[in-house]
């Protein structure tokens, strides 16, 4: 077992580029078309015919010009070389008897690279559901299908979101600091007030203001206080005495 340069072991060598690969690197545009077999048989011998062949086609794979799919044998074929395939065994085919045109291993589940959450596997998966037999050839082996969501989420039923950037913000912030300066002084007074266009209210806390001359409230208490007389506190405490 080998390391990829993405740090995960593997047992899959790319004979081009002489370097190890993994279930994700193995489907990356330079080794697309690349020819990959297993570590052990590179050791045992290099060499590889190039150009690469499809499989199914036996015609010289172009990088670029067609839809390609690497099998799980590590074979690869036409995209649509590879439906026709599939298609061409009849309904009543085993899982297992769906197979690679050039080698006769079972296109699922891949057998050379074992990582189900791989980017080989997913590629795979996706070619095998255009078939429509994706039931017959997946068969008991548990398959998990993306669906994709088509449906807005509400976040982004209005507008989509938008980065602001440092110009931007700065934009904003400008453009609030003179909606500011200029809403109507009664919101300084303690009044409430409505922006325009706007459903929220808004309401600032009156500062403390000294009002000058007599108060309704002390003048209130000034008049009341005139129906009462006012005995006047004793000077001192008188004793008497009984002789």
């Amino acid at each position: 077992m080998v390391v990829c340069k993405c740090r995960k072991a593997t047992r899959v060598y790319c004979f081009v580029h002489q370097v190890p690969v993994c279930g994700v690197c193995i489907c990356f545009p330079e080794h697309q078309l690349c020819v990959v077999k297993n570590y052990a048989e590179w050791v045992v011998n290099s060499e590889y015919d190039w150009p690469q062949h499809c499989s199914s086609c036996n015609s010289v794979l172009e990088g670029g010009t067609e839809e390609t799919t690497r099998l799980g044998c590590l074979h690869v074929v036409h995209t649509k070389c590879l439906i026709s395939h599939i298609q061409s065994f009849p309904t009543q085919t085993a899982p297992d008897g769906y197979v690679c045109p050039s080698c006769s291993a079972p296109i699922w589940p891949p057998s050379s690279i074992k990582d189900t959450g791989s980017r080989l596997h997913t590629e795979l998966k996706e070619a095998i559901v255009q078939t429509g037999m994706e039931k017959n050839v997946f068969g008991n082996h548990y398959v998990t299908i993306a669906k994709a969501d088509t449906q807005t989420p509400p976040a982004f039923a209005s507008d989509p979101l938008k980065t602001l950037s440092n110009r931007d913000d700065r934009e904003f912030n400008s453009a609030n600091a003179a909606k500011d300066a200029a809403l109507p002084s009664t919101l300084h007074s303690g009044m409430y007030s409505s922006a325009v266009g706007s459903e929220t209210t808004i309401h600032v806390d009156p500062e403390i203001v000294e009002i000058e001359g007599s108060s309704p409230v002390s003048t209130q208490f000034s008049v009341q206080d005139s129906n009462f007389i006012r005995s006047p506190s004793p000077h001192g405490v008188h004793f008497v005495t009984n002789f």
